[in-house]
């Protein structure tokens, strides 16, 4: 069987295309694929802890603290002690990662509009994410 056909294959290709895509789309307003799920994790929760994020994203510590730093450094969120556990950090979307996050959806929901179109519409789009969030 060719590579093509081999599901780990085309999964890690298609991963390798979109994400230098998917970073492109956000290149104009300066955040990586990484910092908006960051971004965006973060406006669906606002008391969210960074081991939290962590989990909650699939990434290991030094991952998220590396992709927290220019978001922090930007204004676009402010990470805090937690009153309860000083070793913990909480993360809160500023006003202007609001902003900047609200942006970064529209550009998003233009990219998957686009991506639904090459799988044979949006209906399509929602049915492998449903199918590839099963494996996870």
């Amino acid at each position: 069987m060719p590579l093509s056909g081999r599901f780990c294959f085309v999964l890690q290709r298609i991963n390798r295309v979109i994400s230098r895509r998917f970073n492109s789309v956000l290149q104009p307003i300066g955040i990586t694929g990484s910092q908006l799920m960051i971004l965006d994790a973060i406006g669906l929760d606002s008391d969210l802890r960074q081991k939290d994020l962590a989990e909650l994203l699939g990434k290991d510590h030094a991952t998220i603290t590396a992709n927290l730093a220019p978001l922090v450094r930007r204004g676009l969120v402010v990470r805090d002690e937690d009153r309860k556990d000083r070793r913990a950090h909480r993360i809160e979307l500023t006003p202007d990662g609001a902003s900047l996050l609200g942006q970064a959806r529209e550009l998003v929901e233009g990219f998957e509009a686009d991506l639904g179109c090459r799988i044979s519409g949006e209906h399509a789009l929602v049915e492998l994410c449903r199918a590839l969030n099963r494996l996870s």
